[in-house]
This record gives structure tokens, C-alpha cells and sequence, in this order.
């Protein structure tokens, strides 16, 4: 869990890195929820206006989208689970990246966090493609 300072930055050794995945997927459960309750509660105040206009169909169709983009991917063969895993010392720090030592099934890790953030200026298309090229190199 993140805590909050009064600065606006959190500490990196704060941050439970272990179940950020969850938090964020249940974070975007919790959206996707509450959108789909506000969609129902307008189709039910304005069901007769919604059926002429063909808007009914229209909004279904961007919610299903919508959903589908964020839902839980099926994970890789090379993902861990990252609530088993026990992140150390640091060994070294890279451009794209820090190394640590770590510990997994009680074995000894080398655990590779990558910088998606450099200073915020990293755009979408760029964190993509670094997903993508640690991807191709895991998978090797």
C-alpha cells in the first residue's frame, strides 16, 4: 500500500511492490463498476428516449470496448507471482532500469525494475515500447 506524504512524493521503499498489480486491477474493477452503473441508471431514467435515438445500442457497444481493454490479461509464462517475491539490496542501476537481489520461491533472484518514469516525460507510445522490448527479452 502507497502512503501519502505531504510533499506530494512517496518514498520508493514505501511502496509495496508486491501487490500493485492487484491494487491497480482492483482500482480499475472498481471504474469499470461504477461506469457500468451510471450506463444502467441512464438507460433506466431515459429508456424510452434512448431506444428511438439508437443510442441504447451505440453505448453498449463503447462500454463493451471499453471492458474488454481492461480486462485481466492472461499471464505469460515467464510472470511471477509477484506477492511471493522478496525484493533486496540493489546491485545496480541502469538507463532503463534498477537491479536488485531478491529471493523467489526460496531461491535467489536478480529482480530487474524498469524506469517506466524518466522525470514524467516518458509518453505512452515510448512505455509501450519498452514494455514490448523486455518482453521479447524475457522471452528469449
Amino acid at each position: 500500500m502507497m502512503k501519502k506524504s505531504n510533499d506530494g512524493f512517496v518514498r520508493a521503499d514505501k511502496i509495496d511492490l508486491r501487490s500493485i498489480d492487484e491494487q491497480l486491477q482492483k482500482h480499475l474493477n472498481k471504474v469499470l463498476i461504477m461506469q457500468k452503473n451510471k450506463q444502467i441508471e441512464k438507460e433506466n431514467d431515459n429508456h424510452v428516449h434512448l431506444y428511438k435515438s439508437g443510442s441504447a445500442i451505440n453505448s453498449l457497444h463503447t462500454d463493451t470496448k471499453f471492458i474488454s481493454a481492461f480486462k485481466k490479461k492472461k499471464k505469460q509464462e515467464w510472470e511471477i507471482e509477484p506477492s511471493k517475491l522478496i525484493i533486496k539490496s540493489v546491485i545496480a542501476r541502469g538507463t532503463f532500469g534498477t537491479v536488485h537481489r531478491g529471493i523467489y520461491h526460496n531461491q535467489d533472484v536478480a529482480v530487474k525494475l524498469l524506469n517506466l518514469r524518466e522525470e514524467g516525460q516518458r509518453t505512452i507510445a515510448e512505455v509501450a515500447s519498452l514494455r514490448t522490448a523486455f518482453t521479447q527479452e524475457v522471452a528469449v
